[in-house]
Order: structure tokens, then sequence, then C-alpha cells
């Protein structure tokens, strides 16, 4: 009861709302006030510059993706002026006709009154009223998305001289505003498609590549027995790294965090050191002589912004890098078994080893107590590695005598023991 009566309360207020905007526009000395007060429209026109010094729109743009940014806000803006369009549409016919009555609009010549001539259906869409603006207003809203994407049904047309002057001037309008739309898209769809246009790119070469292969496939002798259809590897790792690694490929495999992150590289020396901890932090924190109780967070931010990003295709092995030389081996994607550089029938899997570091006490150890004993990481499927080169550790273990003293030297001793009794025991 006391929601039937709410609503006829509502249904009243609207009506009354609707009665009040009747009587007034209809009274030829409140017409023009009202004319006037409708120009106070045009202050949607700040819309603009209120959104861009709007908090709240900087953080939508700030966190979302920008092609998906641009294609709302395209979508936003061709809504909007249909809108304005539409609206001004109507209110042509209701100036000319003086009111939207059944009688003022049907007696006097103007769109509405010809569109109801000749294409109302009983029972359909009915304009006529005050009491029908919602279907007025999907009327002229469906003229002006006409008018702007130039499909033009042309069951709503023009018939009056001001009606003609206006359609002429939004025809040469709309032409302009949706070529700048369609490019506006168009440009984004590009850009949502970079990453495959890449990866069809880099096929295209690895195929031109395979093409040129003097042999098709190495002898076993050359290539092991796990290395065959080098050709099958080549497309298949280029593939992995479409689907799970970088979204913006490096030229090279090895990239480092400021060619992974190329923003990096315009920040200020203190946003860039907080923006390489980010990155960075929990890795370097797995990592006992570089965690945050020994290191300080710029001697931290140094370690990362040398650190690398590596990939490796299946069955692939892994020593040295040929430029960087030893380090520690941090696992983002993959797996891997362990040997020895000796001859070995067996292999060591290395369970659980995701964002765990690898080699940590060897790594500390010179490279000449390693030439019989070193690690080889066999690697099974496309790994990622997250890789920290011995030469950045050492350096800052140089400059920190804590770092070293109080950790790191025992490690060192400890990993230099271990290889010494390996070294006995192959011996004996």
């Amino acid at each position: 009861m006391l929601g039937q009566v709410n609503t006829n309360n509502q249904a009243f207020e609207n009506g009354k709302c609707h009665g009040q905007f009747q009587e007034h526009y209809e009274n030829p000395s409140l017409r023009f006030v009202l004319v006037l007060e409708g120009f106070k429209l045009l202050r949607l026109l700040r819309i603009k510059k209120i959104m861009q010094t709007s908090e709240l729109m900087t953080k939508f743009w700030e966190r979302i993706n920008v092609e998906i940014a641009l294609t709302i806000k395209f979508c936003y803006m061709i809504v909007l002026i249909s809108h304005w369009i539409a609206c001004v549409w109507g209110l042509i016919a209701l100036q000319q006709a003086g009111s939207y009555a059944h009688s003022s609009l049907l007696d006097d010549l103007n769109w509405i009154s010809n569109w109801y001539n000749n294409s109302y259906v009983e029972g359909g869409l009915n304009p006529i009223g005050w009491e029908n603006a919602i279907p007025r207003y999907w009327l002229c809203l469906f003229w002006a998305i006409q008018s702007i994407t130039s499909i033009g049904y042309g069951n709503i047309s023009p018939v009056t001289t001001i009606e003609f002057a206006f359609a002429n001037f939004l025809m040469l309008l709309c032409g302009i505003f949706w070529a700048y739309i369609i490019g506006s898209l168009v440009e984004v769809v590009q850009g949502l498609g970079s990453t495959s246009q890449e990866y069809i790119s880099r096929m295209n070469d690895a195929n031109q590549m395979v093409k040129d292969f003097t042999v098709k496939e190495l002898p076993e002798s050359v290539a092991g027995s796990m290395h065959k259809k080098s050709s099958k590897r080549v497309r298949r790792f280029i593939t992995n790294q479409r689907d799970v690694a970088t979204k913006n490929w490096s030229e090279s495999n090895a990239y480092t965090l400021a060619e992974s992150y190329p923003t990096l590289s315009i920040l200020s020396p203190e946003l860039r050191q907080f923006c390489a901890l980010h990155l960075t932090y929990s890795l370097l924190e797995t990592i006992p002589y570089l965690s945050s109780k020994y290191l300080s967070p710029e001697e931290q931010a140094e370690i990362a912004m040398q650190c690398v990003t590596l990939e490796f295709a299946t069955a692939e092995k892994f020593t040295a890098h040929p430029d960087l030389g030893r380090g520690i081996l941090i696992f983002k994607r993959g797996f891997a078994t362990v040997s020895r550089n000796v001859p070995s029938k067996f292999l060591r899997w290395q369970k659980d080893i995701k964002d765990k570091p690898i080699d940590v006490d060897e790594v500390l150890v010179e490279d000449e107590y390693l030439e019989e004993r070193q690690l080889v990481f066999h690697f099974v499927g496309f790994t990622k590695v997250f890789f920290v080169p011995r030469s950045a550790i050492m350096s800052i273990l140089e400059k920190n005598e804590r770092a070293w003293k109080d950790c790191a030297r025992w490690r060192y001793f400890k990993a230099g023991f271990v290889l010494y009794s390996m070294k006995d025991s192959h011996t004996a």
C-alpha cells in the first residue's frame, strides 16, 4: 500500500514538472527566457577541462591500459555528441511548433510531423505529446547517430529552412568528427595488435633463416641427442616468447631493467632507484648477503640495475653468460636439471625453484677453482630467469665490508670446502 502511494506521488510530481514546463514554454513571454536558460548547457563544454584536472580521472588514466582507455574515451565522445545533437534536433521542432502537444506538433510543418505522417505505426514509438519525452528522445538520438555515422536511413528528414540549415551544418561537422574517430580507433587497434605484428615479423625472419640452413640436421656428434630439429626449436622459442615472456620484446635475449622498462631511463635518479627496488626487492631478499639486512636501499638499487633477464629454449645448457660471466639464477618460469661439468650419467632435479636463488654460495668462489666442478643447468621447456652477475655482487661486497665479513665470507668458505671435498672424492 505504501509503495503504491509513493509511486503515485512520484508520478504526480513528474506530471507536475512536465505541466509547469509546458505552461511556461507555451507562454510567449516566457519562452525566450527558457531558451536563454538552455544556453547554460554550454557549460558542459568545460567537462574536458574538469576531467583533465580531476584527480580521479588522472588515477584512472594512470592505471588502465592506454589502448583500452582511448577506446572508452572515443565511445564516450560519440555518445556525448550524439546526445547533444539529439537535444538540439528535438528543440528545433519544439521551437517551430511552439509545443509538443498533439495538435500543435502535427498542425505545424516540421520533421516530427513529417515522420509521424509517413512512418508512424499504431502501437509503436510515439513522439507526440509532452508525456512522451523518452520516446521522442530516442527518435532524436536515432537521427543523430545516423548523421554522425553517415548511415542515413532516410525515414527522418528535414523539411523546413532551419532544419535543412542545421542538417547541412551538421553533415559537414560530422564528416570531420567521424573521420577523426575512425582514424583514432584504427591507431588504437594497431597499438593493440603490435605484439602480434612483432610476432609475425620475427617468425617470417626465422623462417627465412631456417630456409637458408645449409644443413637441415646436424650430426649427433655435433648437436647431441637432445638438439635435433633446430628449426622446430627456433619457431617454438619465438612462440613461447610471445606467449609467456615480456610484453615489450627486447632486441636481445639478455635485457636489463632499463631495457625491459624504458620508463626507468626518463625518471629522476631517486625515483628510478625506488622503482628498481619495487621490481626486484623480493628477489634480492632471497640472497642473504644482498638483502636489506646488510645492504642499503641505494646499494640494492645499484645491484638491481645491473641484473638481467635471460630466456632459454628447451634442452638448452647454461654455465655462464658470454658477456656477464657467472652469476646467481632465480627462476621465474620453467624448470631445470643440474649437473657438474664433468662426465656423469646422472642429472639432479631442482624442485620448487621458482623465485629461489641457485648457486648463492658457489658464485662467490673464483672462476679458477670451478673449472672442474662448475654447475651446468639443463633447461626443461621454455625458461625465464632473473640473473644476478657475479661482477655486480663482488663490486658491492668490496664496498660493503659488513656484508662480506658477517655473511658472504662464511658462505665463500663453505662453498670452497664443499668443492674441495668433491675434488678429493673424485680423485679417490
